[in-house]
């Protein structure tokens, strides 16, 4: 099972992040229709607003969050009824672990129950927290997005959840390592630290891009604004540069693990690629825009 969830995480990186770079390197007019509306994502198509089947509403992002926080929620179940095995326990627990984690769990663990459980963890607190800023934060446009990138959040959600349990160990068993070590609480709770810090500016970051286009608590405009302060003087995409840091807060827990190097990729890749190409985009939008902001690392990149 994890062989084929590698594979994907590598053709998901080919085809949204070698491919958009190359359509992007063309000029748009002469794409075929049907590539200009499965690969429409804003700016990377400069701004094409495609339509029919091959595309959907930008605020359908909120369906692939909320469905991203119910299996991670049925993910830390799973994992609960191996590891408080003998507490009083909902039977939804046993279900979610029997179809959930035991298919696809590997004969051999990566990292201990510990590491396992916060990383399941993570990811209920993110998903829980992007899909409340979908429905009730997010300004989202009347423009849609190509098929693809609608179709890549349910795959990205459900490949990297499931390379967290493939690799988690159960609760005992013999040559299982429940421990990485007398350091690994110290990397667990600076991996928290680092988690918690970008976890809190995504959350800033995302807020101050929705009141930017409100006035009195009224949605006045769908405009892109140059905003300031913050994380927002440093890089032009702050809430792209803390889901880097968050991945590799994620990379830290699960230390030692095979697939997640595959996930980190693709995300990475995509967080990077739309970071530069949007500061490219207000640089040339904005005249004013400040010189030494960067795209997506402070005072590097």
């Amino acid at each position: 099972m994890m062989d084929v969830v590698n594979v994907m995480f590598v053709g998901m990186t080919f085809v949204f992040v070698v491919v958009p770079l190359v359509l992007k390197s063309m000029d748009g007019t002469r794409l075929p229709v049907a590539v200009a509306r499965l690969y429409a994502y804003g700016k990377i198509t400069g701004g094409a607003k495609p339509s029919g089947v091959l595309s959907v509403p930008k605020r359908w992002y909120k369906h692939f969050y909320a469905f991203s926080l119910a299996l991670s929620l049925m993910a830390a179940l799973a994992l609960s009824d191996e590891y408080a095995a003998g507490a009083p326990w909902p039977s939804a627990a046993a279900w979610c672990r029997r179809w959930l984690w035991d298919p696809v769990r590997r004969p051999k663990s990566s990292y201990s129950s510990a590491a396992a459980s916060t990383a399941a963890g993570m990811f209920v607190l993110q998903c829980a927290r992007r899909t409340y800023e979908t429905c009730h934060v997010n300004v989202f446009s009347d423009t849609a997005v190509g098929l693809w990138y609608y179709a890549s959040g349910y795959m990205h959600y459900i490949g990297a959840i499931v390379t967290v349990l493939a690799e988690a160990p159960v609760a005992v068993a013999a040559g299982e390592p429940q421990s990485s070590g007398a350091w690994e609480p110290v990397r667990l709770a600076g991996a928290l630290l680092v988690f918690a810090w970008a976890y809190r500016e995504q959350w800033r970051a995302n807020v101050a891009l929705a009141e930017a286009r409100k006035r009195g608590g009224q949605v006045v405009t769908h405009e892109h604004i140059m905003l300031t302060g913050g994380l927002f003087d440093l890089v032009s995409s702050p809430q792209m540069l803390t889901e880097v840091v968050l991945y590799g807060a994620w990379y830290a827990v699960l230390w030692g693990t095979t697939g997640w190097k595959y996930v980190i990729a693709f995300v990475w890749g995509n967080q990077f690629e739309i970071a530069l190409i949007s500061h490219q985009w207000y640089q040339d939008k904005f005249p004013n825009y400040p010189r030494e902001r960067k795209a997506i690392i402070p005072y590097i990149l």
